[in-house]
């Protein structure tokens, strides 16, 4: 991590949905979304938030992000508590924390130019004048690789890539701190996923931006990722720096997560080593005791059932693993090219 203090520290974050019934609405159950999480993230840098969908990533950033209000833990930014905040104290706050989502069409106002919609952000924290915010949407529309031609279009006469692009353009006019980036390319092309993430990498390398990347494909993430949290079924399972999570998983989700990847090169394909999960992701509303990954893992003994595992280094030079019996699965490449040995 760079720097002393982390620019954002999550610790015990932990949001819960009631689940209501009958003709009183009475609450008859609970969704365990998110269950205990915590991670940092340094000035500068990119944790990448990963698992299959329902595991609660998305949860943990709207959560951070005061969508949704915590049900208990801490979300600290630049030391200060976020959870705690009152309404106008983090509309300040929001200026350093922006947030881009995973549907470009959809968090785009359709009736709305792009030029109104990059410069809505500064008129609503009142940045500079009208010819200087007009001055400031032309700079973020080159920055993120559109031109000056695009601000009186609409979403709709735009791709895919270039809304997304101007998503990015949007969470950036304010300047911010950190973006927490909810599986920002899931829903573009390969060949435009890429370009985003170049993208992102070069933001991040001009303008020193941190970055919560929240996504289900490993093989996009590596690419960026100073460091990897995995999340199953509301917790955090394995935690690391990037290298040590790809090269050498020591959780079987992660494992299994990995095996999954695609390899475009067949000579570089192991089959054998394919990890096929049975069964399904278990309900948030009724999550099994013990490990939460003990119903779909061929490690799984009677221990797993009863004791949840803490998430703390159980091999040697590894990463935090949440897992009984974790050993490392050493691969000698990332996912973009994996052989296992």
């Amino acid at each position: 991590m760079s720097g002393a203090d982390p620019l954002l520290s999550v610790d015990g974050l932990v949001k819960h949905f009631p689940i209501r019934g009958g003709v009183l609405q009475r609450q008859v159950a609970t969704v365990r979304a998110v269950d205990g999480v915590s991670f940092r993230i340094g000035r500068g840098e990119t944790l990448a938030l990963v698992g299959e969908s329902g595991c609660g990533k998305s949860t943990v950033g709207k959560t951070i992000m005061r969508f949704h209000q915590p049900t208990a833990g801490t979300v600290r930014f630049d030391g200060r508590d976020l959870a705690a905040m009152k309404p106008r104290e983090l509309r300040a706050v929001r200026r350093d924390i922006q947030f881009v989502f995973q549907d470009p069409f959809a968090s785009l106002p359709a009736r709305m130019p792009v030029g109104d919609i990059l410069a809505e952000p500064l008129e609503i924290h009142g940045v500079g004048d009208r010819r200087s915010r007009r001055a400031r949407v032309v700079e973020l529309l080159e920055l993120v690789g559109l031109g000056a031609d695009a601000v009186n279009r609409y979403p709709h006469e735009f791709s895919g890539g270039q809304r997304q692009r101007v998503g990015i353009a949007r969470a950036l006019a304010l300047e911010p701190r950190l973006l927490i980036l909810d599986e920002p390319v899931s829903a573009l092309d390969v060949s435009i996923q890429a370009q985003v993430v170049n993208l992102l990498a070069r933001l991040q390398r001009q303008l020193g931006v941190a970055y919560l990347f929240i996504a289900h494909d490993l093989a996009v993430v590596q690419h960026l990722a100073h460091r990897v949290a995995v999340m199953y079924l509301g917790h955090i399972v394995e935690y690391g720096d990037a290298d040590t999570v790809f090269t050498r998983p020591a959780h079987p989700y992660t494992q299994a997560l990995l095996s999954a990847v695609p390899v475009p090169d067949p000579r570089l394909r192991d089959l054998d080593r394919r990890i096929l999960l049975t069964g399904d992701l278990p309900s948030p509303a009724d999550p099994p005791a013990g490990c939460p990954f003990h119903t779909r893992c061929w490690k799984a003994e009677e221990r797993c059932r009863a004791e949840r595992p803490a998430l703390e280094v159980r091999t040697p030079g590894g990463a935090d693993s949440a897992c009984h019996f974790a050993a490392e699965a050493e691969l000698t490449s990332g996912p973009a090219g994996r052989t296992a040995s």
